[in-house]
């Protein structure tokens, strides 16, 4: 394996960790981090569907630049399968967290 995929491999490692921790604390938070909001409980169903796009964007990472590379001469139907349920998931909760987000206002 060349160096420069072994760099992005582990970059991109390192930063869907960083994205997966991430989504985790603002879950976990939301109540505090909405406390004050106008309407709070909607406003905390927003950062809930932020934090699952988030873990989904992490999910992501890893299955096209990690497994990506360690499996880059095969392209598997089932990785394939689960790069686009990743995304999809990915989008519907940031469409979601805007559209609570601006209802929460």
């Amino acid at each position: 394996m060349e160096i420069t995929r072994k760099i992005a491999m582990v970059s991109a490692g390192v930063l869907a960790l960083s994205l997966m921790v991430l989504a985790l604390w603002a879950w976990g938070q939301a109540g505090a981090l909405t406390a004050y909001a106008t309407r709070p409980e909607v406003a905390r169903w927003a950062v809930r569907s932020a934090a699952v796009s988030i873990g989904a964007v992490s999910q992501l990472l890893v299955l096209t630049l990690v497994i990506g590379q360690v499996q880059h001469h095969r392209r598997s139907a089932a990785t394939s399968v689960m790069r686009i349920t990743a995304g999809l998931v990915s989008s519907i909760a940031m469409v979601s967290a805007i559209a609570l987000g601006l209802a929460g206002r």
